[in-house]
């Protein structure tokens, strides 16, 4: 799949861009409703023998529109790109989205940008698509530009999950409130968390359960603070390997002072991660977040929740769960 960057006014593509069909959402989370999406607009394109492009963002647009109230992300950019890759899209158009670009009208936009670089032939979006300055134009609007500037367009109905929509901020609330089990069927595969394994403090060592501690990109959304158990991938010589896990996130609020900590523990495995990209999964969450009056207190539930994760199904990375 190749990617290519959007700076307003400016693209960086290869010269000539060919006539393509074009899917266009934020796609964060690259959930049912997304995958939907995409999978209508890779039919057009096969049908018309035309590559498959989306256009999505980098970062947020709210990190522009509302910098004080900034989305935390269910994809980072580059998983993002992977879970794409994945669904066979041929081409990922990656827009900065700036302040210039958050005055482009409906019209400028399709004009300028969709018709003008991208040549797009057909464009598919979701059902809530909403685009140009102040969010001017929805899918009724593309479909008459479309007509206007000689491309089709295809608004995608709302894939439904238990009587509602599925939607990235759906996701959200289901994380936050640490449902990983009813976000994971939302998102169609488990949650993950990518991250450097960097030193910690070694209490998880002398406890008798060794962690790696995972610095995780800082706009990534944590889920409920609690304990979880799911599977850990990593990569060591070119070689894949991938362990059940459990994994404790939060404050650590047993020791002084609490710090934010990711920690997961490999089951069954020992040996020395430090410095290697760790993406675990979040597949059960075990228990919240608690307080131990001892050491030999979280000793005793450490043990248990790590018998309790042994004895629950994990999907590993590769048997339909993708590597991002």
């Amino acid at each position: 799949m190749e990617t290519l960057s959007l700076h307003y006014p400016n693209l960086t593509v290869t010269s000539p861009w060919p006539p393509s069909v074009v899917a266009i959402g934020m796609f964060d989370g690259v959930h049912l409703g997304h995958q939907e999406v995409i999978r209508q607009a890779r039919a057009i394109a096969s049908e018309r023998n035309l590559p498959c492009t989306v256009f999505t963002f980098v970062s947020h647009p709210r990190m522009v529109l509302r910098p004080d109230h900034p989305v935390p992300l269910l994809t980072t950019w580059d998983s993002k790109r992977c879970l794409l890759a994945e669904l066979g899209v041929d081409t990922v158009v990656g827009a900065q989205f700036t302040p210039a670009f958050s005055e482009l009208s409906a019209r400028d936009f399709v004009e300028r940008i969709l018709v003008g670089q991208m040549r797009a032939k057909h464009v598919v979006v979701g059902y809530n698509f909403a685009f140009g300055h102040g969010q001017e134009g929805n899918g009724e609007m593309l479909k008459a530009l479309g007509s206007e500037f000689g491309f089709e367009a295809t608004v995608v109905s709302p894939v439904e999950f238990n009587g509602a929509s599925v939607s990235s901020s759906r996701i959200r609330k289901l994380l936050a409130t640490g449902h990983v089990g009813d976000a994971n069927a939302l998102l169609g595969r488990p949650y993950t968390l990518t991250g450097t394994v960097v030193t910690g403090d070694q209490r998880g060592r002398l406890l008798g359960f060794p962690t790696a501690n995972l610095a995780v990109d800082e706009s990534k959304l944590l889920p409920a603070y609690g304990v979880y158990a799911g599977q850990a991938l990593w990569t060591e010589e070119g070689e894949t390997f991938q362990e059940p896990c459990v994994v404790n996130l939060g404050m650590r609020p047993t020791f002084d002072p609490p710090q934010l900590r990711i920690e997961a523990h490999l089951i069954g495995w020992s040996g020395d991660l430090y410095g290697k990209r760790l993406t675990v999964s979040l597949q059960h969450r075990l228990r919240s977040e608690m307080a131990f009056k001892s050491v030999d207190q979280l000793v005793a539930q450490i043990r248990q929740d790590v018998d309790h994760a042994r004895t629950l199904p994990v999907k590993v990375f590769g048997d339909g769960v993708p590597s991002c």
